[in-house]
């Protein structure tokens, strides 16, 4: 009898441990739950949080980037309308009879390389540094990862652009026209002025005009120019979607603060 009593003693003790070993590993992996829990939450808030900090720099970054565009646009619009407006009076029997200087509109023909140089600090760090990854929003992710590539393109465009004004305008405007002259009219500098005044020089205006190889570079200039715009709108539309979808995220931002202390950028 006390044989069976001493057994039933040991398996009720064997039970119990058993039931505190369980109770022990149960409590141990709950912790480890809870644990693991918090710190993805913790990861996940680092990880919201750095996501806003790169879009808002981002969206101040595309801030100052317009400005540049938005002034190289207005520059290249120069070009196109003197171009229009000298187009009028090319030909066999050309003669100037605008009531604009023709000095004052080859200020914008001659001094024509304007280009679009973004920002991007911001978005190099973005692409560079793999933090492409934690923008959630499929729609900006992939317009933040497109703009490489659109300014690969425009820089493209500009560069033929320029090669054509360093090997064909520069030479013919340098042998059949006054540089000099256009400086006079020049409003493009902030801090300094550029007018050299006018040349001894004798320059005819009427033979110029009828000169067909000007008539074909300032087309053919009007014409790249036109491309060149056509490409900077498209950009600026996406330059304006990416700060719609970041304002969007994030509408508790004062956005005309957070603009207050941009770069105005380069405006080569």
């Amino acid at each position: 009898m006390g044989f069976f009593t001493y057994n039933r003693n040991k398996s009720s003790k064997i039970k119990d441990y058993f039931k505190f070993a369980i109770a022990e590993v149960f409590l141990v992996v709950i912790g480890v739950l809870i644990a693991l829990y918090f710190n993805n939450l913790n990861e996940k808030n680092k990880i919201i949080n750095e996501e806003k900090t790169i879009l808002l720099s981002l969206h101040n970054e595309i801030s100052s980037s317009i400005i540049n565009l938005d002034f190289v646009v207005s520059k290249k619009k120069q070009i196109i309308n003197s171009s229009s407006e000298i187009l009028k009076y090319t030909g066999p029997e050309g003669k100037w009879k605008s009531e604009h200087s023709l000095d004052s509109l080859m200020f914008y023909i001659t001094f024509s390389g304007w280009r679009h140089v973004p920002q991007e600090g911001v978005l190099n760090e973005i692409i560079n540094s793999g933090k492409l990854s934690i923008i959630s929003d499929q729609n900006l992710k992939t317009l933040v990862s497109s703009l490489p590539k659109t300014f690969s393109q425009i820089l493209e465009e500009d560069r033929v652009l320029r090669s054509g004004v360093w090997q064909y305008f520069d030479p013919f405007f340098n042998k059949n026209f006054s540089t000099r002259n256009s400086t006079n009219y020049s409003d493009m500098l902030e801090f300094s002025e550029m007018p050299l005044n006018f040349t001894k020089f004798d320059f005819k205006t009427n033979e110029l005009l009828r000169n067909k190889e000007f008539e074909n570079i300032i087309s053919l200039q009007s014409t790249y120019l036109k491309f060149n715009l056509e490409m900077l709108f498209k950009l600026k539309i996406k330059y304006e979607k990416i700060q719609e979808l970041i304002e969007a995220k994030y509408k508790n931002i004062d956005y005309t603060k957070l603009k207050e202390n941009i770069d105005r950028g380069v405006w080569n």
